[in-house]
């Protein structure tokens, strides 16, 4: 499907707040290194709780490139790239969500 000027404009927008989103949940990712002051080596499974970590902090900036590059992709070839920005939107809290679901689900397992 072509590509329409709202469309287009949709899909800036939402290139843009992507890219806010992952710079506002860059903070939050690293102050998870706090919840492990509480484990040590013996009560916690600190190789899962480190996986957990990096994809809270790396995860977000990868998704949200990803979903850049291919938007812009699609708006080079002008055709409607919208659900590829959605979709690097949500993936964006997505990758955040998921290193935090793990890494307190690693804590709270002690």
């Amino acid at each position: 499907m072509t590509s329409t000027k709202g469309s287009i404009i949709t899909s800036i927008v939402l290139l843009v707040v992507a890219v806010l989103s992952d710079l506002v949940l860059f903070v939050p990712a690293l102050m998870l290194a706090m919840v492990s002051d509480s484990c040590s080596p013996d009560t916690c499974n600190m190789t899962v709780f480190t996986l957990g970590y990096y994809i809270a902090v790396a995860g977000p900036t990868l998704v949200t490139i990803t979903g850049i590059v291919f938007t812009v992709r699609q708006l080079i070839k002008k055709q409607d790239a919208v659900t590829y920005a959605l979709i690097g939107l949500g993936g964006t809290y997505g990758a955040f969500m998921l290193g935090l679901a793990i890494t307190f689900i690693t804590v709270s397992l002690k």
